[in-house]
């Protein structure tokens, strides 16, 4: 670049104290980059992890699959990226191949969240400039310095978040629904539909058309999981998000999330998080 495209004027400030400022402004933190290269440890490792308040930003680098966030797939093939936001109930399905490579980007924000929100519900396509960015990130990971590396990966990660938000202004949301038609899509929503009626499995096969012991095996073919474990999963996720979002007491969570009595939802909170479901509510909270 030559000196000469600079500016030969610039206007006077008419205040040298007060400047340009964007106070809500992406600022990422605490950074985690990984791979998943095979379809039983992206599906397991995911459940393993259950609820957590960090942003995960995804990309498909091989073999194409859907996510499914809050009910909800989508479809992603290679090239695409995918950016869940905290506490949203999220699993992968329909992987086209046992091998895969999918990179993820773990992160917590300092400052920016609700500008990130709008990339929500949203299949992203970076750009070849996201993608540098990306590739960046991922060398820098590598590096064995993490002090000298840190802060040079994160603001490469603020500029590829802000990247996409730019390109992505908010909008309304509208589920896909040429792609609910799955056979995983649909014990999905029988699940839920059970948890709320206060049904069981078995409730769920005869709806499914299946005996219990087909609905388990293929459940679990298909997920990498058991059916048990992903019901238990999103019961405890329904909870925690209304405990972290509502004033309802304990027993009446208890009831809108599929248990018949405040014992027994006492019993499965402590069994899932090792604690009460007063000092559960605290932590989901952030009290």
């Amino acid at each position: 670049m030559s000196l000469n495209a600079f500016p030969v004027s610039l206007p006077e400030p008419g205040n040298y104290y007060t400047g340009w400022d964007a106070p809500g402004r992406l600022r990422a933190r605490n950074a985690i980059v990984f791979l998943r290269t095979d379809k039983k440890s992206l599906q397991q490792r995911n459940f393993g992890n259950r609820i957590h308040h960090r942003h995960v930003l995804l990309f498909v680098l091989q073999t194409n699959g859907r996510i499914s966030v809050d009910g909800t797939p989508h479809p992603l093939n290679e090239g695409n990226a995918y950016i869940v936001l905290p506490y949203q109930f999220h699993h992968y399905m329909d992987l086209m191949e046992n091998s895969l490579r999918w990179l993820f980007i773990t992160f917590e924000l300092e400052d920016g969240g609700d500008i990130l929100s709008g990339l929500g519900h949203r299949v992203l396509v970076p750009t070849d400039t996201e993608l540098t960015l990306t590739e960046q990130i991922v060398a820098l990971w590598k590096r064995s310095s993490q002090h000298r590396s840190a802060a040079e990966l994160l603001t490469l990660l603020d500029l590829l978040l802000l990247h996409f938000v730019r390109r992505h202004p908010p909008t309304y949301f509208k589920p896909l629904a040429s792609h609910r038609n799955s056979w995983i899509s649909r014990i999905e929503s029988l699940l839920m539909q059970s948890i709320h009626e206060g049904t069981t499995l078995a409730d769920v096969a005869v709806r499914a058309g299946l005996s219990e012991r087909q609905l388990r095996k293929r459940f679990e073919q298909e997920m990498g999981v058991s059916i048990r474990r992903y019901k238990a999963t999103y019961q405890l996720h329904q909870a925690s998000a209304l405990m972290r979002q509502t004033d309802l007491s304990l027993s009446q969570i208890g009831e809108m999330t599929g248990f018949n009595s405040q014992a027994v939802f006492t019993r499965f909170v402590q069994r899932e998080t090792g604690q009460t479901p007063s000092a559960w509510r605290k932590a989901v909270s952030g009290q």
